[in-house]
């Protein structure tokens, strides 16, 4: 598994170039060091995508801006429920 700066390094080019895919796969692989950073480059690219990267480090509030961006409002709740998390209902609503 890459460490943290070598996943954002790597994802960069292999996104500008079109190459969700591969992203994809290492992902699946577990090849990458997932994190809010991570998550934030992948956004640019693909919503959904970026979902499952911020999933995995428990970023909650992009986790909800997600599901919210993707029409996926009825996983909101579940989602908060599973990991404790109590958002700043303003804040979010303001986005």
């Amino acid at each position: 598994e890459l460490d943290h700066f070598e996943s954002l390094e790597l994802a960069r080019p292999v996104l500008q170039q079109g190459w969700k895919q591969l992203l994809k796969k290492w992902l699946k692989e577990n090849k990458l060091t997932c994190s809010e950073e991570l998550g934030d480059i992948v956004r640019l690219h693909d919503m959904t995508l970026a979902l499952s990267v911020y999933l995995r480090p428990n970023v909650p509030n992009k986790v909800i801006t997600c599901f919210a961006e993707t029409g996926q409002t009825e996983k909101i709740v579940l989602s908060l429920k599973k990991v404790g998390y109590t958002p700043d209902y303003i804040s979010l609503l303001q986005h």
